[in-house]
């Protein structure tokens, strides 16, 4: 049966919510949810009290009237029973007209034994039930509510007749109306005291939840140093502080994700930092390209400059191979001094990953050959870049030791990337046949045949292809990426200058 009654209760809910959905608006600030909530509790329990109150004062009230009607029939019945007797209808005349002077009683009369109205003066019923258990009567006269009391007329031990006395239920009216009045008028007071009074409780109430919600949309937003300086010793004040406290460890891990994508692709960063008590040793198996991009002659350049010219010069570079890297979906898989490893398809998989990385080789020697005509023109040292490329079947993993790992790719295919860029001449992309007989590359791409190479650990020769070009719409949209670099790179020094 309750279980019953909630359901009922929870419909009449969603009937009245949906009815007045319509009318309200979409965003409700929660400091008018409060404070209306406040000020309607408020004024319910001002009106329940003073409804309480004023049934409680009128029962009061009318006891007092019940006692005092009571009262006076009995008196009544005492003065009448002699002249009642004697049938002196003069006196009883006088006697009954003599009490109505009163405002408050408005009639007395006597009833005989069956209940018939004998003498009156005033108004009153024309007979009494003298069966009733209770001795009075609830009637309404001429101007308004009466109450009639009576009593029996005792003689001995036989009842001659009844006394009776009507009070007015004017002043008990009039008394209620007043006081009705007077606590409709606190409860309008007090209400509108509780609205200003619930609005302003309610607002400071909610000014930690709009903070939170500013705080929150700084997040959304990116801006993980927006702080919520307030303290306070409640729930709100455990919530605000569990926010800072998670704001500052995204902020953190936030950092700690941006400096570690500088030295591992960012996809390997943000997979790091995403299940840290995941990272252990062990690779798969993947099928993947792999760049190798060697500085020509770098070992006898290094000796005769300095060490912060040999520094500059590296990133100069390294700098225009990172840009080629991102724009074919390359990763930056290590710096090995002069020599740049990157990989394709790997660790996020490409399917394009082959023509990618032929393609990245291409741009990177285009960008080599333009830089270096930027850097000659300001007398800066310049170098050339020998590169080769293979693809193939890969393990790709968390490779070194428990205390010390790298994430990088290993096997043969790898081995025959690096051995190709140590065979190419300065400026050439290297490749083995196989590549540029690929389905889906020999149409894409031109090149032109190198020659048959010993390389180690082959028992036969392998034929390599110089790549020369690409087709004619991968060739736009890579010169258009690399004059976008260069004016990126002219506009440096004017920034520079300008700072």
């Amino acid at each position: 049966m309750a279980t019953g009654f909630r359901e009922k209760l929870g419909n009449v809910g969603r009937n009245v919510s949906d009815g007045l959905s319509p009318y309200l608006p979409e965003y409700f600030p929660v400091a008018w949810k409060l404070g209306l909530s406040i000020s309607a509790m408020i004024v319910v329990g001002m009106a329940v009290l003073g409804s309480v109150i004023l049934n409680s004062q009128l029962e009061r009230m009318q006891a007092q009237a019940d006692k005092f009607g009571a009262t006076i029939a009995t008196q009544l019945a005492d003065t009448v029973r002699e002249p009642l007797l004697a049938e002196d209808q003069f006196n009883l005349k006088i006697l009954l007209s003599n009490l109505v002077r009163s405002d408050t009683l408005r009639g007395a009369a006597i009833f005989d034994r069956d209940g018939q109205l004998a003498h009156l003066a005033g108004e009153s019923p024309e007979r009494v039930l003298i069966t009733s258990d209770s001795k009075k009567m609830r009637w309404n006269g001429s101007d308004g509510p009466l109450s009639t009391y009576y009593v029996p007329i005792q003689v001995q031990e036989m009842t001659a007749g009844y006394a009776a006395v009507t009070l007015s239920g004017k002043g008990i009216r009039d008394a209620l109306t007043q006081a009705r009045e007077t606590i409709f008028t606190a409860t309008l007071i007090m209400g509108c005291i509780a609205i200003i009074v619930a609005f302003f409780v309610s607002r400071r109430l909610s000014r930690p939840i709009h903070n939170l919600l500013s705080a929150a949309s700084a997040m959304s937003s990116g801006d993980l140093n927006y702080q919520i300086d307030e303290r306070r010793n409640d729930e709100i004040g455990k919530l605000i502080t569990a926010y800072n406290s998670m704001a500052r460890g995204l902020l953190e891990k936030g950092q700690v994700e941006k400096v570690l994508s500088r030295f591992v692709s960012p996809s390997v960063a943000r997979n790091m930092m995403s299940d840290l008590d995941q990272i252990s040793l062990g690779g798969r198996e993947v099928q993947g390209s792999v760049i190798f991009a060697d500085i020509v002659g770098f070992t006898r350049l290094s000796e005769n400059m300095a060490p912060d010219a040999v520094a500059e010069l590296l990133n100069g570079y390294f700098d225009a191979i990172s840009i080629a890297a991102t724009f074919y979906r390359g990763t930056i898989d290590k710096y090995m001094g002069d020599c740049a490893m990157i990989v394709f398809g790997v660790p996020e998989e490409d399917s394009e990953h082959l023509f990618h990385s032929i393609s990245c080789g291409v741009m990177i020697q285009r960008l080599i050959r333009r830089l270096n005509l930027y850097r000659a023109s300001r007398g800066l040292t310049t170098v050339e870049f020998r590169i080769g490329i293979n693809a193939g079947s890969m393990l790709a993993g968390n490779l070194g030791s428990r205390d010390r790992m790298q994430y990088t790719v290993v096997g043969d295919a790898v081995n025959l990337a690096s051995r190709l860029s140590n065979m190419a001449n300065a400026g050439d992309v290297m490749l083995p046949e196989a590549l540029v007989l690929h389905a889906n590359i020999r149409s894409r791409i031109r090149a032109r045949q190198s020659g048959a190479m010993r390389v180690r650990g082959k028992s036969e020769p392998l034929m390599t292809y110089i790549v020369e070009g690409l087709h004619a719409h991968s060739e736009v949209l890579m010169e258009q990426r690399i004059a976008q670099f260069l004016d990126e790179l002219m506009e440096e020094p004017l920034r520079l200058k300008n700072a």
